[in-house]
């Protein structure tokens, strides 16, 4: 079944703080994240997955994704080492086809006079590195990676950490992003939720873990944060 957007029934949200996802919400990364994942199977000699199959394992960083993608080419002892080929790959790869979802700069620019700030399970040295690659980390208060706290998403840590730096409560701010996990994060941590439907993960993911408001397009988002 395909969902439609009603804006008009869509109330706006006053935010002092505006908490963004990274993959699949500010960036479209699948294609270099694919490639990394299948060229470590290739080094340790495993066959390639679809890019589809590879997306749906992104979104709980990197050790989960490559334990998944390790798993359905056959298993075996090489999680480690596979670990340790992605992050070099990856490293290496991350922007080279990697670009902002369409809209997302303007959306950026039209909310620069809020606090932002991000929340990735990505390690944070690739979160850096893509925010700076694509001219976008002068946005953001604060940047966490899955290794920057004790605790990856959906525990609350990441998002209480980033409340706690730029001296926000969790009624002042909103969490956006693109899959359950993203939409579970901000529930723990108390924080409104606005889940994306045009990133990495499927519609009816989304709609089903129930945030404050949905929207189908980055522009969307100009006319439910206030």
């Amino acid at each position: 079944m395909e969902f439609k957007v009603n804006m008009n029934k869509m109330k706006k949200m006053d935010a002092e703080l505006i908490i963004w996802d990274l993959d699949g919400t500010l960036i479209d990364s699948k294609r270099d994240i694919a490639y990394a994942v299948n060229t470590t199977l290739a080094r340790i000699d495993h066959p390639p997955l679809s890019n589809e199959l590879i997306y749906e394992y992104v979104g709980n960083g990197v050790r989960p994704l490559i334990e998944k993608a390790v798993l359905a080419t056959g298993g075996g002892n090489s999680l480690e080492t596979a670990i340790s080929h992605f992050q070099e790959i990856y490293l290496a790869h991350l922007l080279d086809t990697t670009v902002l979802f369409e809209g997302i700069a303007g959306v950026l620019e039209h909310f620069k006079g809020k606090k932002m700030a991000v929340a990735s399970n990505k390690p944070y040295r690739y979160v850096e590195k893509i925010l700076e690659g694509l001219g976008v980390a002068r946005y953001f208060v604060s940047v966490k990676g899955g290794d920057s706290v004790p605790e990856k998403k959906p525990h609350p840590l990441m998002l209480e950490e980033i409340m706690r730096e730029a001296g926000a409560a969790p009624a002042e701010a909103v969490f956006i992003g693109d899959s359950a996990v993203d939409m579970q994060t901000g529930k723990n941590a108390n924080v409104r939720t606005v889940g994306v439907i045009y990133g990495f993960r499927p519609e009816s993911e989304i709609r089903e873990s129930a945030p404050d408001i949905i929207v189908a397009a980055p522009h969307e988002l100009k006319g439910v944060i206030a």
